[in-house]
C-alpha cells in the first residue's frame, strides 16, 4: 500500500521510502541530498548501478540497508551534459516507474 506522509520522511516507520530521481542523478538537493547524507552507501551503490546498467527513465531501483529500503523511481530525464541539471519528471516516466515499483513490491 502506498501512503502519502508529511513531515520528515526519514523518520518514517514505513517499510520503504520511494522518491523520484533522474538516471545518474547527483543527489545534490532536496530529499535526495538527505538520503545521500543519511545512507552514503546507497548513493555509492546507485552511482555504480547507473554506470554499469545504464538505466532509462521510467525504471526503478531498490536498495536495502540495515532497517531501511529505498526505491529510486527514475521519473526524470537525465542531464543533457555532465554536471548539468536533470530534466523534469514526465507523466509517462512516472507511470512506468510506478509499474516498476509494483513489480519490485510483488517480488
Amino acid at each position: 500500500m502506498l501512503l502519502e506522509v508529511t513531515g520528515d520522511i526519514l523518520l518514517t516507520e514505513a517499510r520503504a521510502i520511494a522518491h523520484g530521481v533522474a538516471p545518474n542523478d547527483s543527489y545534490h538537493s532536496g530529499l535526495a541530498l538527505s538520503l545521500r547524507e543519511q545512507w552514503p552507501a546507497m548513493y555509492k551503490d546507485f552511482r555504480h548501478y547507473c554506470k554499469t546498467r545504464h538505466p532509462k527513465s521510467g525504471d526503478a531501483w531498490a536498495w536495502g540497508g540495515v532497517g531501511v529500503r529505498v526505491v529510486c523511481l527514475l521519473t526524470q530525464e537525465p542531464a543533457s551534459t555532465a554536471g548539468g541539471h536533470p530534466g523534469r519528471a514526465t507523466i509517462a516516466n512516472v507511470n512506468h516507474a510506478l509499474r516498476s515499483l509494483r513489480k519490485t513490491v510483488e517480488a
